[in-house]
């Protein structure tokens, strides 16, 4: 009997003993991670890792952004030029004969698109230069005779107070210079003898012919007076040292030697006219450089 009760006390001790590691094991179990939750946890660290150097490429990025935004220059606005320009298209001829009664002046209609061809001409060489943009003012203004802006009394430059609406308006377009380009008559030819000196005027652009004595002249004439003035200061541009020999007529009068004698000198075709307008072309090419280079040293 004993001995049954010792043995059942040692079978329950066992027992207890059993369900003790049994319990211990699933505890241990439990805690440990499952293969899921590593790569759960393994992903979440990751995604953190490229979020986080996402911020830091992005704030990197900005920060490169902003550097290049400050250093960029600024850019300012470009100076306007206005052009106003009061001149035919196309050709005319002048002629002075041994006497008067075989003077004339004759205009042809051969499409040579000269105002059009200055102003181009200008507007392509001031535009060179970026800081500039040329504008025409025709249709703000009735005449030539309104962009007289800067007159001179006593020896000083001031603005025309007749002008001054026009001016000012022009500047509120942000217009701070102005050409003004007109036909007009020029000096073609001065002879001079025992008893002085006589001028001969051409009274347009194109062909000017002078006879006497049955001698002819050929002269190609670009017989236009050329104005550039400022309206923000009182200063006449035209009148300083560079544009001197543009407003000399004898270098606006320029004499062709070969020029060939037209078979009717009533009626000069316009191929026999070449030569005179490639020489007009030549001063329209004189003055823009003259005034793109003027504009440049400003």
């Amino acid at each position: 009997m004993k001995f049954v009760t010792k043995l059942s006390a040692l079978v329950a001790v066992s027992m207890l003993a059993a369900g003790c590691v049994t319990q211990k094991g699933m505890d241990s179990s439990e805690s440990m991670p499952t293969e899921s939750t590593v790569e759960t946890t393994n992903s979440v660290a990751k995604t953190d890792s490229e979020a986080l150097k996402q911020g830091v490429d992005a704030s990197g990025q900005e920060s490169e952004n902003t550097v290049k935004t400050a250093n960029k220059p600024t850019e300012l606005p470009k100076q306007k030029v206005g052009i106003f320009i009061n001149a035919n298209e196309f050709p005319s001829h002048t002629h002075i004969g041994t006497t008067k009664f075989n003077n004339f002046t004759k205009e042809y209609a051969y499409d040579w698109q000269l105002a059009s061809t200055f102003f181009t001409k200008l507007k392509t060489a001031i535009e060179q230069s970026n800081r500039f943009e040329v504008v025409d003012v025709t249709p703000k203004v009735k005449g030539a005779w309104q962009l007289d802006f800067v007159v001179k009394q006593n020896d000083n430059w001031s603005f025309n107070e007749n002008q001054n609406a026009l001016r000012k308006s022009l500047l509120a377009d942000g217009v701070s210079r102005i050409i003004v380009v007109q036909e007009t008559p020029t000096v073609a030819i001065t002879e001079c003898g025992t008893y002085g000196c006589s001028e001969h005027e051409s009274k347009g652009v194109g062909l000017f012919t002078r006879s006497f004595l049955g001698t002819d002249h050929y002269v190609a004439s670009a017989s236009y007076d050329v104005s550039f003035e400022r309206l923000d200061k009182p200063v006449d541009i035209a009148a300083q040292p560079e544009f001197s020999e543009l407003q000399d007529d004898a270098k606006k009068n320029v004499r062709i030697e070969k020029f060939l004698p037209p078979e009717n000198f009533d009626e000069v075709t316009e191929n026999e006219l070449a030569p005179i307008k490639k020489s007009i072309i030549s001063y329209f090419d004189r003055v823009a450089e003259t005034v793109a280079n003027y504009l440049s040293n400003q």
